[in-house]
């Protein structure tokens, strides 16, 4: 919860290349026999999800399997070895207070590794993209409308209170599952939190679309004209790259805002709470690790 709380707090736009790194960090939340079932699937559910947009036909998809394969089988021996050591200095700093800085430091970390798997990905997610029809994008387009509308129905469509709740909950459920029961003090720091954070649905929509767009606009690109295979990567790369950007880009300011308010916000829930919640905490992440350690041997 020390890497991920921070980290899920934002609502933003999963792509294939997370799924790797999201089956094995958010199934941390889940319990040891959720990230092996997980992650032992996730290239096939990568693929699946892919699939669920694009409709690919039989040699796209026999080229798209075996990519992603393959980088699931160098991020299950080059990176998980990596989380384990990051979850043993989350398990360290579990035992004590932390600061915002604290926090920070390791979602930094832990974006790192999804910034690494995203370099390993996108030269075959590129190459699929470059491939897709004209039918296929349209296709795309309509699945993405779906998605919109049910965005809209979870978050813009529901009263003020509603939203407020529903964001409480999350919280709550996040957190609980790591530390166990949470006390009513507890639960009323992050009701305080929700309501004083800046994220809104409105901005979290303009988001989403905003990320929508360039993504379609990259696509679209390889329907009008020929572009070389490495431009087109790098230009994906950028994309990608600036959905995090805290410096520069569009509604930067706001996702540097979120990103400092979720680790204060998380170190702050964290210092209150007793040894009993701290030492759950410590012997799940002892455990994880030694799941991710299992994991990257098989």
């Amino acid at each position: 919860m020390l890497l991920t709380a921070s980290l899920k707090s934002r609502h933003s736009l999963r792509w294939p290349w997370r799924l790797l790194w999201w089956s094995a960090v958010l199934a941390l939340l889940q319990g040891c026999s959720a990230i092996k079932l997980g992650y032992g699937k996730a290239d096939d559910l990568a693929y699946w999800w892919l699939d669920g947009y694009a409709d690919f036909s039989a040699p796209q998809s026999e080229r798209l399997r075996a990519s992603l394969n393959e980088v699931h089988r160098w991020h299950r021996t080059q990176e998980l070895p990596l989380y384990a050591g990051l979850l043993q200095q989350a398990q360290t700093l579990a035992a004590d207070n932390l600061s915002a800085a604290q926090v920070c430091n390791l979602a930094e970390a832990g974006q790192l590794h999804l910034n690494a798997l995203t370099n390993k990905a996108m030269p075959s997610l590129t190459a699929v993209a470059m491939d897709l029809s004209g039918r296929q994008l349209a296709h795309v387009e309509r699945q993405w409308a779906k998605k919109n509308a049910a965005w809209q129905d979870d978050w813009l469509k529901l009263s003020p209170a509603d939203r407020e709740k529903k964001r409480v909950d999350n919280f709550v459920d996040r957190f609980e599952s790591f530390y166990g029961t949470l006390t009513p003090v507890q639960i009323q720091l992050l009701r305080q939190q929700v309501q004083q954070s800046v994220w809104t649905a409105q901005w979290a929509w303009q988001d989403r679309l905003h990320k929508q767009q360039l993504l379609l606009d990259w696509m679209r690109s390889f329907q009008i004209k020929s572009t070389p295979a490495l431009q087109a990567q790098e230009a994906l790369q950028s994309i990608v790259l600036s959905w995090t950007a805290t410096t520069e880009g569009y509604g930067f300011e706001t996702r540097q805002r979120l990103k400092q308010e979720a680790c204060a916000n998380t170190a702050q829930l964290h210092n209150t709470t007793s040894a009993a919640q701290r030492l759950k905490a410590m012997q799940r992440l002892r455990a994880y690790a030694a799941d991710f350690k299992e994991l990257s041997s098989q």
